[in-house]
């Protein structure tokens, strides 16, 4: 595939990620990643154990890794980063790849990081229990397919999981930029690490 092409995945969505680490402490154990290669986008949210220095050690190492080693098989890349990261605290982790022209995304998650999408239907994708790095279940790949208008939801466990669009009625229609940082702020947890990635297609 060319490289206009390649180009062409990211300039069809609109995303943005807003994290802040827990009160009391100047880094985050949390982070959020979107990629682009052959026409696919990669999404993965991190949030390792704990708190603080050691917890952004551990999940700057595990961005790294993924940035660098991502494929196209996500239970593989989810071994591989198991593999890489063992001897470390560990992680919660999400890993998604968006087929940007037929709309699949296919999903792989160890721990408590959270994916859904709202739309005209709700829809939410489940990860397996385990910590990547320390003890891990056999991850489960699973699929649905985005339409124009849904909007693509990742976050960490410091965002409360259950708001529905009747909590938050713009969720619907602002802006990616807009919509990760307020639902930080809105359903936040103060006292754990919250991080959201927001992605969805250009109007």
């Amino acid at each position: 595939m060319d490289n206009e092409n390649q180009a062409s995945a990211l300039s069809l969505v609109d995303y943005s990620i807003f994290g802040r680490p827990c009160f009391g402490e100047r880094v985050s154990g949390d982070q959020a990643m979107i990629d682009e290669k052959d026409g696919i986008i990669f999404l993965g949210i991190i949030d390792a154990l704990g708190h603080g220095r050691e917890a952004n050690q551990v999940s700057v190492l595990m961005q790294n890794f993924l940035q660098e080693n991502w494929t196209v098989d996500l239970r593989t890349t989810l071994f591989s980063l198991h593999d890489h990261c063992k001897g470390t605290l560990g992680a919660a982790v999400g890993l998604g790849l968006l087929k940007v022209q037929t709309g699949e995304l296919s999903y792989c998650g160890i721990g408590n990081t959270t994916i859904r999408v709202v739309g005209r239907q709700s829809k939410r994708l489940y990860s397996v229990d385990g910590i990547v790095g320390n003890r891990m279940r056999t991850p489960v790949e699973q699929k649905l397919y985005l339409t124009p208008t849904d909007i693509l939801l990742m976050y960490t466990d410091g965002v409360k999981d259950r708001f529905e669009v009747d909590d938050y009625p713009q969720l619907l229609y602002e802006s990616p930029q807009s919509l990760a940082r307020n639902i930080v702020r809105q359903f936040e947890k103060v006292y754990d690490d919250a991080t959201c990635l927001v992605l969805r297609y250009k109007k």
